[in-house]
């Protein structure tokens, strides 16, 4: 009697987290990729010493664009030079989100160039890279100029030969 009430309340757990796993599947509309543990994810799956080469073998299986469980965290992997160009170029809007770090942001209150994210990121960025340009990045320093006048001043003394 135990027993069967035990494999009983076995089955209706594990089919409550593929029914779990399944809604989450349509919800987010994910890209394909291989069947994950509960729990673990992946992480069997893996090359512990070299990751992206099995992810690259995977690649050959579900395509360039494909969803891998590094634990419980869902992570979109893209392989290949036409999925990256696609994703970072083409459609840069749509990838623009950062992860959250739960302790970087409460130590910042989410701002800082590194650690924002949306429009306040896009607003510190445009300050910062004003800010720089003020103080001369991206500029000419005060080095090439001193090396190009002394290049003019070379090409003049030859052009007389060490006459006056």
């Amino acid at each position: 009697m135990e027993l069967s009430s035990s494999l009983i309340l076995v089955a209706l757990t594990a089919v409550l987290l593929w029914l779990m796993n399944l809604r989450n599947n349509r919800k987010h509309r994910m890209p394909p990729g291989p069947p994950a543990l509960p729990l673990i994810g992946n992480l069997l799956q893996l090359n512990k010493n070299a990751p992206f080469r099995t992810i690259v073998e995977l690649s050959q299986t579900y395509g360039p664009v494909m969803t891998i469980y590094m634990g419980w965290q869902r992570t979109v992997a893209l392989v290949g030079y036409d999925a990256v160009k696609e994703a970072l170029v083409d459609q840069a809007e749509d990838f623009v989100g950062r992860a959250p770090f739960p302790f970087l942001y409460r130590a910042t209150r989410g701002y800082g160039v590194g650690i924002s994210n949306g429009e306040r990121w896009r607003q510190l960025r445009r300050f910062t890279l004003t800010t720089l340009r003020d103080f001369g990045m991206g500029r000419k320093g005060m080095e090439q100029w001193i090396q190009e006048e002394s290049g003019h001043i070379r090409t003049h003394i030859h052009a007389f030969k060490g006459e006056i």
